[in-house]
């Protein structure tokens, strides 16, 4: 039987990590409505102390910016709590220190947070802090999943070692592609390429300078920024990223679903994963053909992290066996 206090632990956990993907959200919301700045000042919020601003006053961007560091707040709070519980609790020293790591991650992350305001959204500081949001969110998952029952209670199985190293290969380039995007929204290459599925009108795209002219008079007569060439590169290589993922996963699933039990939690999860990318394409494409809509942009965003937390769990659940073993 588990004590209260394990369901409390457990429940906090979960809720953690369903509030951080929520944070990411609300964080690309703040970029994708360029807003980052509504709040001038930090840590106070235009003097004030953080949770006494006026709700009155939350208009404008500054319900995007100030919005972000509430949530934050709490997401830091709750992460506060939960390395205490962990360190209080019966659970293996390995936990416990995954408990306060993810602690150190979320600290720094407010401060990169506070950084990007301090020294005016610089495009560096800005992209570390997206990073290391993803990164604090796989985290979380692994915290979560380390204490449910599913863990505790599942026959695990083990997997042929290509299955291990395909999940952890699919999970790396997702996390690589969530680099590129971070890179492409702090360097405003988000709309470098403005067509789609074509390519500056091109399927194969030259970089040539005459390509580089077209996108910018198309930009021109659409009244957006100009482009440099390297803004289009980094685009260019963020659509790639897709279909290469796309071609690794079909293949995974292709060379290694027959090993896949029937309704075990690692077919649920390459379901899962499937139609989450599918959603992502499809919103990546509309964010393009959109002109960057604000809340087209930031589901792009969460979609993206949500589909980082499931192939977490694809490694987790494919290397299940080498966790009921792990020690530090």
């Amino acid at each position: 039987m588990k004590s209260l206090f394990d369901i409390s632990l457990r429940r906090l956990s979960k809720l953690l990590a369903v509030s951080t993907l929520l944070l990411i959200f609300v964080g690309a919301l703040v970029k994708s409505h360029e807003v980052g700045l509504s709040v001038p000042d930090w840590p106070t919020s235009y003097g004030k102390q953080m949770f006494s601003f006026p709700v009155s006053e939350m208009v404008g961007g500054i319900f995007y910016e100030h919005g972000h560091r509430l949530f934050a707040t709490i997401v830091g709070f709750l992460t506060l709590v939960q390395s205490i519980l962990l360190g209080f609790s019966n659970q293996p020293l390995w936990i416990k220190k995954m408990g306060f790591f993810a602690l150190l991650l979320v600290v720094m992350q407010g401060l990169l947070g506070g950084m990007t305001v301090l020294f005016f959204l610089p495009p560096q500081i800005s992209i570390i802090h997206g990073i290391l949001a993803q990164t604090f969110f796989v985290s979380t998952i692994f915290i979560a999943y380390s204490l449910s029952s599913i863990r505790s209670h599942r026959n695990n199985i083990n997997y042929p070692l290509p299955i291990k190293r395909g999940a952890v290969i699919l999970t790396a380039m997702v996390y690589v592609q969530l680099i590129l995007g971070a890179l492409m929204r702090h360097t405003a290459s988000g709309l470098a390429i403005p067509d789609f599925p074509t390519m500056g009108g091109m399927w194969i795209p030259t970089f040539s300078d005459s390509m580089i002219d077209n996108i910018n008079a198309e930009l021109f007569d659409k009244n957006l920024d100009m482009v440099s060439k390297w803004q289009v590169i980094i685009h260019f290589l963020h659509r790639m990223g897709a279909i290469i993922i796309t071609l690794v996963l079909s293949f995974f699933i292709y060379k290694f679903g027959k090993n896949v039990k029937k309704n075990s939690m690692e077919l649920k999860m390459l379901i899962m994963i499937s139609i989450i990318l599918f959603i992502q394409i499809i919103l990546g494409a509309v964010t393009v053909l959109s002109e960057r809509m604000p809340y087209i942009a930031s589901f792009h965003v969460v979609t993206g992290a949500a589909l980082l937390g499931c192939c977490t769990m694809l490694v987790i659940f494919t290397q299940s066996n080498k966790l009921k073993e792990l020690s530090f």
